[in-house]
């Protein structure tokens, strides 16, 4: 990739809270738009989390609001698009904090879901991808679900790719609205262990490589 590409900074942001994301992809999407800001890839995993996106309600959960505290899960609504969700640990979520260079949402989610279709394509696993319904599926169970939020231009939010986590969250909620939803991970799908750092190098390769960045790591 030539020197001219635009720089894309990498962060990798460990396990953190799912709200002190949200805090922390807004100020970068607030210095983006005020023209402070640089674009960036983040790579994180959150403790176990449901989260509720615009279109979400009761329906979207499996029992009631008390019962999560009591298992040790966070209930969180959020500012993206689509419905229910959940993290948990051994999940790799990442968050695109950028300015679209093409102003076109529905080319931005299908280039970004091809990122995880060719990801999986490296363990032998085909990703397939399911018209008007963001998301990747293997054989028909859901291994990764997306949701963004755009503001002038500006993303935030994204993917969440289960590769060694339990899938118990799951099961507390309505996966995106879709009752019988199977979930799934990578490590389910190869019955292997896999290596999240490594996947976290594959995903900022073809990241960078779908959509022209040159990847800056740190504070480079």
């Amino acid at each position: 990739m030539s020197h001219s590409a635009p720089l894309l900074q990498v962060q990798d942001w460990g396990v953190v809270i799912y709200n002190e994301a949200c805090v922390r992809q807004n100020a970068m999407v607030q210095a983006l738009l005020s023209g402070r800001g640089t674009n960036a890839l983040i790579l994180t995993e959150h403790p176990p989390t449901v989260t509720l996106g615009r279109r979400a309600g009761d329906s979207d959960l499996r029992c009631r609001d008390g019962e999560f505290a009591q298992r040790g899960v966070t209930l969180q609504r959020v500012n993206r698009g689509g419905l229910a969700t959940a993290h948990e640990p051994g999940q790799l979520v990442v968050y695109p904090v950028l300015e679209l260079p093409v102003r076109d949402l529905r080319h931005f989610t299908s280039s970004f879901l091809q990122v995880v279709v060719d990801l999986l394509a490296q363990y032998d696993v085909v990703g397939e991808l399911k018209p008007g319904s963001p998301g990747v599926w293997v054989k028909g169970r859901k291994i990764c679900s997306f949701g963004i939020a755009l503001k002038r231009w500006v993303t935030s939010h994204g993917i969440a790719l289960n590769l060694h986590n339990d899938l118990s969250t799951f099961a507390l909620i309505v996966p995106c609205g879709v009752p019988n939803e199977q979930i799934t991970s990578l490590t389910r799908e190869t019955g292997k262990p896999v290596d999240m750092q490594q996947i976290k190098e594959q995903v900022v390769k073809l990241f960078c490589q779908q959509f022209g960045y040159q990847p800056v790591y740190g504070d480079e």
